[in-house]
């Protein structure tokens, strides 16, 4: 089996993408879309959502906290999520402007609760786990043009 991290030549010039961007990629294809087509539904729905909400006798606060953002908060996650996404794709292709987008999406992404929503907590592990990624990604960058 072939080491994850290790370039392979398939034709000269031609590499071969490695085992772990790939499998960071494809992480990354289904966590961005998810969160895309997500903020999209609920921008989409924000007002139907808030009626629903209002009509029920439920007490979610972590509902209320987020919807407490407003429409442009998830109109905003979904383009940040799609560039993720965008980046992945062209990161699969070998190509560095996926790097960069991706990496820029992910900063902004977790700002984004911090702005936009008043007493949104700090996520360390948000914090964590997208600087596992980008540098994850960024140790491919070399294989990348």
């Amino acid at each position: 089996m072939d080491n994850p991290g290790e370039i392979q030549q398939i034709k000269p010039g031609l590499i071969k993408r490695p085992e772990l961007l790939t499998y960071l990629c494809i992480i990354s294809f289904i966590g961005s879309g998810l969160a895309s087509l997500s903020n999209l539904f609920i921008f989409l729905s924000f007002d139907e959502m808030v009626n629903l909400k209002d009509e029920m006798t439920f007490d979610l606060p972590e509902f209320d906290l987020m919807m407490s953002g407003g429409k442009r908060f998830f109109l905003t996650g979904f383009i940040l999520y799609t560039l993720s996404l965008f980046g992945a794709i062209y990161m699969w292709k070998l190509r560095k402007i996926g790097f960069h987008l991706y990496t820029v999406a992910q900063l902004f992404i977790l700002i984004l609760p911090v702005v936009m929503i008043p007493a949104y907590p700090l996520s360390w592990l948000s914090i964590l786990v997208t600087g596992a990624f980008v540098a994850a990604y960024g140790i491919h960058i070399k294989v990348m043009k």
